[in-house]
């Protein structure tokens, strides 16, 4: 935790959180923009990486029959093996950056606020260990079975999940932030010293 603790200490100023923002939204772009349209088109459904809700074996297999060449080498590179690569970790940097100037300012020091800043790096792993899964079957280096199918799946899910909680943190401390500001302010108002208005001259 202090590893982690001195890296978020560097990426959590308002700076550096705006540049991790745009850096891993930009490459969110990219991939909404460029890379998963065409994808999407030729499969007739969303990505693995995108099916939320996971999928069975049949969706996987209907998946996988519908790729042709150029667009599995589209899904493995840059789509799998560059822009997802790079979009995971910069978001998980943002979130937990984020949260680690929050729980900062709201002065948040608990055993569980140390665990919800590793929950965006955990999405992380999730991520990167789905992709792995979803090599292995869209370039059929291993036969498309129900274990890596439920394998990849559930990574799938647990990556929405833990990115969900991130999220979900976040707004939480954000509203604790803002109140105790609007706390602040109210108190700073009470106790300021009315004005002793002067006597009218007569």
């Amino acid at each position: 935790m202090s590893i982690l603790n001195s890296l978020l200490i560097k990426t959590s100023s308002v700076k550096n959180i705006c540049i991790l923002f745009v850096a891993s939204h930009l490459v969110l772009l990219i991939m909404m923009i460029f890379t998963l349209p065409v994808i999407n088109d030729q499969i007739g459904t969303k990505v693995f990486d995108l099916q939320t809700l996971g999928y069975s074996v049949s969706v996987a297999e209907s998946i996988v029959e519908n790729l042709n060449n150029e667009t599995t080498s589209l899904y493995l590179f840059p789509q799998l093996t560059l822009l997802d690569l790079l979009y995971p970790i910069l978001l998980a940097l943002f979130l937990s950056s984020i949260l680690f100037r929050l729980f900062s300012i709201t002065e948040t020091k608990s055993k569980i606020a140390s665990i919800l800043l590793v929950i965006p790096f955990m999405a992380m792993l999730f991520d990167y260990a789905e992709n792995i899964c979803v090599i292995l079957m869209i370039s059929k280096s291993l036969e498309l079975t129900k274990t890596l199918v439920l394998l990849s799946s559930s990574l799938t899910i647990l990556k929405g999940v833990f990115t969900s909680i991130a999220w979900i943190t976040i707004l939480v401390y954000a509203i604790k932030w803002f109140r105790m500001k609007i706390l602040e302010r109210n108190n700073k108002k009470a106790k300021a010293p009315y004005p002793i208005s002067a006597g009218k001259k007569r």
